[in-house]
């Protein structure tokens, strides 16, 4: 027997149909056009009604995870991007509250980077020395990890550039002429010093020459 259910997205009747229910189809069918006796269409029959029941099961669990998370988003006004920061960052349902309010009025949404995290917020604006202090030790935390994860990384990619390319040379600058630039401009974006010259280097007095004994 086909069951019906109402569906609120659409707001009509649609069929419900179980794999049992599915299969007994089946049977009518070959029935009705005689190819009982086929087993290989049989098996095609049989293989198509279980594909079907298999997509019908996925629609409804994919049904029932966008309506748990549209209730979720009513009941707390976090959408899915909102409780994914609130788990990465380890914060209760009131604590992300608190700091999307605080991100989006008030003097963080006027002085502060877009990117700022939640954390950051709440410890911006914390009530208390003990919630800046737990906020505080939060995000030393989510840094120190982070900095060990970059680090490894770039271990990493040392090593493959190393194993895949040797002592060639990454940038080639034979032959490239001097700009100025401070030298610590060059050392931070790994430019050789040989190509810089530096303004305040040569604005420096030079040495005093020794004194003949």
């Amino acid at each position: 027997m086909m069951q019906f259910t109402f569906s609120r997205t659409q707001g009509s009747l649609r069929p419900r149909t179980s794999s049992r229910n599915l299969l007994r189809v089946a049977w009518v069918l070959l029935a009705s056009v005689g190819t009982v006796a086929s087993g290989v269409g049989l098996g095609l029959l049989i293989s198509g009604f279980a594909t079907m029941a298999h997509a019908q099961s996925a629609a409804r669990l994919q049904e029932n995870q966008t309506r748990t998370a549209t209730t979720a988003q009513a009941t707390t006004g976090l959408n899915e991007s909102d409780l994914l920061q609130m788990q990465m960052w380890g914060l209760g349902t009131e604590e992300m509250q608190r700091a999307k309010l605080l991100l989006r009025v008030g003097p963080r949404a006027s002085f502060s980077v877009a990117n700022l995290s939640p954390v950051e917020a709440l410890g911006i604006h914390a009530r208390s020395d003990a919630e800046r202090r737990k906020y505080a030790e939060l995000f030393a935390k989510a840094f120190h990890d982070d900095v060990v994860r970059s680090l490894v990384w770039n271990s990493a990619y040392e090593e493959a550039r190393q194993r895949l390319f040797g002592t060639e040379a990454i940038v080639d600058y034979t032959g490239q002429p001097k700009v100025t630039a401070p030298v610590g401009a060059a050392d931070a974006a790994h430019v050789p010093r040989f190509l810089i010259n530096d303004p305040a280097a040569s604005a420096r007095p030079a040495a005093p020459a020794a004194k003949k004994p």
